[in-house]
């Protein structure tokens, strides 16, 4: 799926140019004029791009080296979440981990090995946010399962989502089935109460982040349908359905921002990540309603096998986090 970047016949992959960048940053920026430096990484860019996109394509190498190490990666973020009128600090952090599912089962399968012709490879995004409303603590995840083959499965498997706070629990969960999302809604609201229905075809807004980090370069551009995020959805009690969508890529000294508008919402949603691999998640705005706006900033990132990082003496992996206990 894979190709490697050659510059000049000299094999140039994109980690060995951020190698390279950030050398020149740390040594000899001081020595040389900026505008040589920006004229170089432009040069750069416009040879490796792709046709309809700012950002080239992914490198195999760079990828598999850094996905498949046994390690996820594990990002904090300082959390301003809009809720009742007010601003409420809180935290975000976001989990990106490779693992093999089910393609029938959208399941994690314990033994890949044992089920070769069922197995598929994803990236999977664990989201959560936790903030404070007066008394009373929200706790928001979601979940999204991106197949890293997306030339053969384009679309995401599986996205859950849930939100717990003292009123009582929503949950959602929409699977891949072909040609739609199969959806099972429960609420403890009467207005949106148990329910399952499809929604055909669209985007997940959800995948739009495990996208940026597979292949960016593929990201949908212009007018596009999109499944909005079911945690803004049920926060705002927002109809759960297709949403005609604008999106647009732009970049910036040092990142890259991706922008969703809907309009019958009123709603943006910005995206910053770096302009080379792995194309960390910087921060987020998103803006809906009467001027309500909720942001993350990003704060540390470490790469950790926190599965097996369960013991009291692997707290102090939350202190490098600046995660609260």
């Amino acid at each position: 799926m894979y190709s490697a970047i050659r510059v000049f016949d000299l094999p140039r992959n994109i980690c060995f140019l951020n190698g390279v960048i950030s050398t020149m940053n740390t040594y000899y920026l001081p020595l040389l004029h900026k505008s040589v430096l920006l004229a170089a990484i432009l040069f750069f860019m416009l040879g490796c791009k792709g046709e309809n996109s700012l950002i080239s394509e992914m490198d195999g190498q760079c990828f598999n080296d850094y996905w498949y190490q046994g390690k996820a990666e594990i990002s904090s973020y300082e959390l301003s979440q809009s809720r009742y009128g007010a601003i409420h600090n809180g935290t975000a952090v976001m989990v990106f981990v490779s693992e093999d599912i089910s393609k029938t089962t959208h399941i994690k399968l314990d033994d890949p090995l044992l089920h070769k012709s069922d197995a598929v490879n994803v990236l999977k995004l664990n989201t959560n946010k936790e903030f404070v409303t007066g008394i009373y603590k929200y706790s928001m995840m979601s979940s999204v399962y991106t197949p890293v083959d997306q030339e053969k499965y384009p679309h995401s498997f599986k996205l859950t989502a849930g939100i717990q706070e003292w009123c009582g629990q929503t949950f959602m969960q929409a699977n891949w089935k072909g040609n739609r999302y199969e959806v099972q809604q429960m609420s403890y609201f009467e207005s949106e109460g148990d329910s399952r229905y499809s929604l055909v075809r669209g985007w997940l807004e959800d995948e739009l982040w495990t996208s940026i980090r597979i292949a960016p370069n593929k990201l949908p551009i212009g007018e596009v349908k999109m499944i909005a995020s079911p945690l803004y959805l049920r926060l705002t009690h927002q109809e759960n359905k297709v949403y005609d969508a604008v999106t647009s890529l732009t970049i910036h000294a040092d990142l890259y921002a991706y922008s969703v508008y809907y309009p019958e919402l009123n709603r943006t949603l910005d995206i910053e990540f770096e302009t080379g691999f792995p194309y960390k998640i910087l921060g987020w705005r998103e803006s809906y309603g009467d001027n309500e706006v909720t942001t993350g900033r990003l704060l540390n990132t470490i790469m950790s096998d926190y599965w097996m990082r369960n013991h009291p003496e692997d707290e102090i992996l939350r202190d490098q986090l600046d995660l609260p206990y």
